[in-house]
């Protein structure tokens, strides 16, 4: 592996635990008398490992003397049906117009690499990531900046994506002090084409400068919310993509005055359905205040949404908050600030028309500056989650914020970091409870402390395998707690790719009597 810049990696030996089923569909081939020549061949879809894999991130965003940004990237060690020591490659590379002219970042070698890039002052980099062969399965990629001072201040994370077509985001918002800015990223060879709809409280919102907009090949186009849905307070964004495929993320950064308020990337949001949850309300510890909003839209008819709230010591239904009416295209809103009592949570939704949702949660110390992380309403995890940058070091946690809404789960954490590997924890969830898991790496041998002790790893991989009777939702919470107040960021815990479905064909063999 090598790195262009940052700290070097060494191969960790992360065994991942994983037991991937394979799923066959059952056929029975007809070998009768008098059967069917012409009759189609038999098909059997099959699970298989992936050999190729695409993602894109909405780029580096470094200010010069503010801003530290870091990209990082990871491949699991070990997928069943993949040859370990098979041939493979896993780059993270520099998006610009002309191909020949990228730079790249990071290079993973093998299973089980993970490599880490360090952005320059001022840089503002398009990224991109892509591995083939025995490092496809799994390949991982994020982003992580942060802003210690101006009115940017705050930690900002999100997963690089691959292409789609359709993408919902809920909870910017376009008034005064809220800066968000909707990043499309089309790494593709062709322009794409995308029509950006809002919602908002009192329905649709007239955006006639965001359709049609276009986006060219190998290039990004930031579309600004307060330029193009001006003036409210919240709002739900449904990105299509009517000619080609790109990604796409919003950020946004709050100030009040000169206050800033704090900054973060919006996860992506499921489709809209009517039974959802979104994972990932943190504790409020440590002397801070907390404010929790719900955000939630109705694309096409008014819904009657209940909801329930998921903490360690169980579920209920919030009072005053059980029940809300959501307008036919618009979005409601509600504060569970005080339902939730400053525990970690999950948020329940069930609704009688087909919905999606966010949540804003805002931490800060009373005397200090704060900051804000982002939620939605997410899937279940059905496989491992890998998640390559995650920190721990006297003012920064990694914590998993992990949920069981319907039935016993468990989920096994391990960690890996310069050819090490340990498990971080085993969990066990009673059906309907919440738990926070705080990572703790091991020590480094022979990195001596303050003190004369071995220091711990501070920056490493980990890998989140799901299992128990039922669904595991979670998220991957960054908690600093600076000298001027709190920094945190979070995203979703989402399935790597390890998988794709195929279908083998089998010539069909007929036997019968030739007489």
């Amino acid at each position: 592996m090598s790195v262009r810049a940052g700290h070097p990696w060494g191969r960790p030996a992360v065994h991942l635990l994983v037991v991937v089923v394979l799923v066959v569909a059952a056929a029975t081939a007809a070998t009768v008398f008098g059967a069917d020549r012409s009759a189609p061949a038999a098909v059997t879809p099959q699970l298989v490992p992936v050999t190729q894999t695409t993602v894109a991130c909405p780029g580096l965003r470094s200010r010069k003397g503010f801003t530290e940004s870091a990209v990082a990237a990871a491949t699991p060690p070990e997928v069943p049906g993949i040859d370990p020591n098979a041939s493979g490659s896993g780059v993270v590379r520099t998006l610009v117009p002309v191909e020949s002219k990228e730079e790249t970042l990071i290079s993973l070698r093998e299973p089980g690499d993970r490599g880490t890039y360090i952005g320059r002052n001022g840089e503002r980099d398009l990224v991109t990531g892509a591995a083939s062969g025995a490092l496809a399965p799994g390949f991982s990629v994020t982003q992580t900046e942060r802003t210690v001072d101006g009115q940017g201040r705050g930690l900002a994370s999100t997963q690089c994506q691959p292409t789609g077509t359709d993408f919902w985001f809920v909870g910017p918002a376009s008034g005064v002090g809220d800066r968000a800015v909707l990043v499309l990223t089309n790494p593709e060879s062709a322009t794409a084409t995308v029509d950006v709809t809002f919602h908002g409280r009192g329905g649709l919102v007239d955006a006639p400068g965001a359709r049609g907009v276009q986006v060219q090949p190998r290039t990004s186009v930031e579309v600004r919310l307060d330029r193009v849905a001006p003036g409210e307070k919240v709002l739900a964004v449904q990105v299509q993509v009517r000619v080609g495929r790109l990604t796409a993320a919003i950020t946004e950064t709050d100030v009040f005055g000169f206050e800033p308020r704090g900054t973060d990337w919006f996860p992506q949001a499921v489709a809209p359905a009517t039974d959802l949850v979104v994972p990932g309300v943190p504790a409020v510890n440590q002397g801070r205040e907390s404010q929790v909003h719900l955000d939630i839209v109705a694309p096409e008819e008014a819904a009657v949404v209940t909801l329930t709230i998921i903490t360690p010591e169980g579920s209920f239904t919030p009072q005053g908050a059980d029940v809300i009416d959501v307008p036919a295209a618009g979005v409601a809103s509600v504060d569970l600030t005080e339902a939730l009592r400053g525990d970690p949570a999950a948020i329940v939704i069930s609704s009688d028309a087909p919905v999606t949702a966010g949540a804003r949660v805002e931490l800060k110390n009373p005397d200090l500056f704060g900051d804000v992380l982002y939620l939605a309403a997410a899937n279940p995890l059905d496989a491992p989650a890998v998640v390559p940058d995650n920190r721990t070091s006297a003012d920064l946690q990694t914590r998993l914020i992990l949920t069981a809404p319907a039935a016993d789960a468990t989920a096994v954490v391990t960690g890996f970091a310069g050819g090490k590997e340990w498990t971080a924890a085993r969990v066990d969830l009673s059906a309907g409870t919440t738990q926070v898991v705080t990572v703790e790496p091991p020590q480094a041998k022979g990195a001596k402390g303050a003190k004369g002790n071995d220091k711990k790893v501070e920056s490493y991989g980990l890998v989140v395998t799901p299992g128990g009777d039922g669904p595991l939702y979670g998220v991957r919470m960054l908690d600093e707690e600076g000298p001027r107040g709190p920094l945190v960021t979070s995203f979703p815990l989402t399935t790597a790719r390890l998988l794709a479905q195929v279908a083998e064909a089998f010539p069909e063999i007929a036997v019968g009597s030739t007489g």
